[in-house]
């Protein structure tokens, strides 16, 4: 019985667990107009370390002051990829622009980021959160996985919270449960010795 109410309570921590990671991951960088970001490379290390989440803020380009670090649509590269380095030298011309360099490269960006290709400031990171959402991502991408990862957990917690309130506006029920297993371990003992 011991061991039934210890495995409740895991399971209720880890449940609850995995609704904190899909508020945090999901809800929260919607209300707040932020983006999440997995870091794959070193070139911001130590300030970013591989692995972690850049959690990005919208900023207004004339907002960005020397010393933040931004993240960049590269106008060299055709993939989706985005850069997030630090701005070294605001470029003031016909058009704002940025210089940027990532902490761990010994050059600067040889071309100015333009203002328009800036997409957000880093407001900070979380070290190896990256690895997981990664890992989750990569599981929840198809039907299967979105079901076992949200769908099974979410049902779990609304049966329990569910049986909870049950027993909560019942407690002779409670008392009557808890009677019954009593009685089940007495006459268990009582035939085992």
């Amino acid at each position: 019985m011991a061991m039934r109410r210890l495995l409740n309570r895991l399971g209720n921590v880890l449940l609850g667990l995995v609704l904190l990671a899909t508020l945090f991951l999901v809800v929260l960088p919607s209300v707040l107009s932020s983006r999440l970001a997995v870091v794959y490379s070193g070139s911001m290390e130590p300030a970013m370390p591989t692995g972690a989440i850049a959690v990005m803020m919208p900023v207004k380009p004339e907002q960005i002051k020397v010393e933040d670090i931004i993240a960049f649509d590269p106008q060299w590269d055709d993939s989706d990829a985005v850069i997030s380095h630090r701005v070294i030298e605001i470029v003031e011309g016909n058009t704002l622009g940025f210089r940027t360099k990532g902490d761990a490269n010994e050059d600067p960006d040889i071309d100015p980021v333009p203002a328009d290709r800036v997409i957000a400031r880093v407001n900070f990171d979380i070290p190896e959160l990256g690895y997981i959402l990664n890992w989750i991502g990569h599981y929840t991408s198809g039907r299967m996985g979105l079901t076992f990862f949200v769908g099974i957990p979410t049902i779990l917690l609304i049966g329990i919270a569910f049986r909870d309130i049950n027993f909560a506006l019942n407690p002779s029920k409670r008392r009557e449960k808890r009677r019954k297993e009593f009685l089940e371990c007495r006459r268990n003992r009582r035939f085992h010795r």
